[in-house]
């Protein structure tokens, strides 16, 4: 995946490139595609058009963050380990700390904040995921196997909604996928790869596996509700398919469920993360502020947020090296597209439940899930201003 000369990018060129993308990157994970490719491809020239669309096509395989994946590939890319995480942070952190800072705002002054400006957050989350579910349709269903995978999850999910549940329907996805496909063509596909590697290149993914076992047991033993966290986290950031969007289902299940953060709460955040530029992912540190603990609620929002983007640092410092083999496997590209297809069911699950449940209670909420459709299909206007006019229109109608 290298270039024939690669560029020679410093450690604070990596960073400082990655907290102006962090800071001015709205749109979502398919724009924020654009942006690296605009600013490293066009105006840098840190990469070529082969190299770049090869660490995207890397990220769309594996579960996770997409466009986080891809900013790491390419501080990876320049300088190992270290260019990766500094990828992540210079990208992640203006986006952790808003949210943060939303998430603190609430915790504290919750009957400041006007309830419709939270009703405008919480209707342009149901156009939103709308939208990713149409588009994520388009892109990723092509026959009718596919939507029969995706009805069949949807109705499992709504009548037995569970986190273990959202797992077994990916996994068994995966498996008729490998079934279902079985007679499809691909140009290029192998069957029998033998790769040969340094054992110590595999260090990552061994980690990245022992701890998806190995965290849900140790808080078990030790009855901590830091390692609960940090596992269920980390089990979500390695279940990601399919974009940030399908983080919503998978939060919502292990968190809104049970009980330990409330229906408004979560979607007000949800609506806020919309707004601001980065990666979706950092509305994990938004929930750390509203979980009990005796820690700092600030520590509590870091540790969530590195956990949950935990899993995709591994796997990308341990596929890059085997990438260019392993895309090529037959037994991988057959079962991501019935896993792809079962990420739009639980999108669909999560749509009923909390969004329209939570969502459509009133008249009010009626007409400003309207102004949305009307905001997001039929004008031009960005993301993040759609929010923000949402959120104006919702305290105007408070005052009706």
């Amino acid at each position: 995946m290298e270039t024939k000369k690669k560029k020679n990018v410093t450690y604070t060129e990596i960073l400082f490139s990655f907290f102006l993308l962090g800071l001015t990157s709205f749109g979502g994970p398919i724009a924020h595609i654009g942006y690296f490719r605009n600013v490293f491809v066009k105006q840098k020239k840190w990469l070529d058009e082969k190299t770049y669309l090869d660490f995207v096509s890397l990220c769309n395989f594996l579960p996770g963050p997409s466009s986080s994946q891809v900013g790491m590939s390419i501080g990876y890319h320049f300088k190992g380990t270290s260019g990766s995480l500094l990828a992540w942070f210079g990208f992640t952190l203006p986006s952790a700390i808003i949210l943060m800072i939303f998430g603190y705002a609430i915790f504290n002054f919750e009957n400041s904040i006007p309830y419709g400006l939270l009703q405008g957050l919480k209707a342009i989350v149901v156009v939103i995921v709308l939208q990713a579910i149409l588009g994520m349709r388009k892109n990723l269903l092509k026959d009718s196997f596919g939507y029969l995978i995706v009805f069949i999850t949807t109705l499992i999910l709504i009548i037995f909604p569970s986190s273990l549940n959202q797992f077994l329907c990916l996994l068994l996805s995966g498996f008729l996928g490998l079934i279902i496909y079985k007679k499809d063509k691909q140009s290029e596909i192998k069957n029998n790869i033998q790769i040969k590697i340094n054992f110590l290149s595999y260090l990552p993914l061994i980690f990245f596996f022992s701890l998806l076992f190995l965290l849900p047991f140790l808080s078990e033993f030790f009855n901590s509700n830091i390692l609960n966290l940090a596992s269920s986290f980390y089990r979500i950031g390695s279940l990601v398919f399919g974009g940030g969007h399908v983080v919503l289902p998978l939060l919502q299940e292990e968190f809104v469920s049970s009980g330990m953060i409330e229906k408004d709460i979560f979607l007000a955040g949800y609506g806020a993360a919309q707004a601001i530029p980065g990666p979706l992912f950092t509305f994990s540190s938004y929930l750390g502020i509203f979980f009990k603990s005796e820690f700092s609620i600030f520590l509590i929002s870091l540790l969530c947020l590195f956990f949950i983007f935990l899993p995709s640092f591994l796997l990308i410092i341990g596929i890059m090296p085997i990438w260019q083999e392993l895309k090529k496997m037959d037994i991988i590209i057959r079962s991501f597209k019935g896993i792809n297809a079962s990420v739009i069911g639980l999108l669909v699950a999560a749509f009923y439940d909390p969004i329209i449940t939570s969502s459509l209670r009133s008249l009010e909420d009626m007409v400003l899930v309207i102004i949305a459709l009307v905001i997001l299909f039929l004008t031009k206007i960005s993301q993040w201003l759609a929010v923000f006019i949402l959120s104006m229109c919702g305290w105007g109608i408070s005052f009706l």
